[in-house]
């Protein structure tokens, strides 16, 4: 039941995130400076990969084909956040910082749950 709430916290997240940013990125680049370092191209691919971990998160499991997707997808969101961190680090955006290491510990938990769970 918790690792379910935790997928299901993430997965509206990173969804929400990933559709909001691409659609109004243009009106977001001065809130999200991250926007105007990236390509066009490079924010679509992290907008996209957002929303796919996101449905790689549910889907499996609500519908029981290749459950081992669902970890794998958390571990993906994981990765987003490191290199998130990473990226705010270098940028000395501390401010930023909370909320994206809150997201990495509840993706690596999901991924520890679900490969338990495995």
């Amino acid at each position: 039941m918790t690792t379910t709430l935790i997928e299901g916290i993430l997965a509206t997240v990173f969804t929400l995130s990933g559709t909001i940013i691409y659609v109004f990125k243009d009106q977001l680049k001065h809130k999200l400076s991250w926007l105007n370092n990236f390509s066009p191209s490079m924010v679509k691919f992290i907008c996209f990969s957002k929303i796919l971990g996101a449905l790689g998160l549910l889907l499996p499991i609500q519908f029981g084909f290749y459950p081992i997707l669902t970890p794998l997808a958390a571990l993906g969101i994981a990765t987003i956040m490191i290199l998130a961190m990473v990226y705010h680090l270098q940028k000395k955006e501390y401010k930023d910082l909370p909320a994206t290491l809150i997201f990495l510990a509840l993706s690596v938990v999901a991924a520890y749950q679900r490969f338990i769970l495995y």
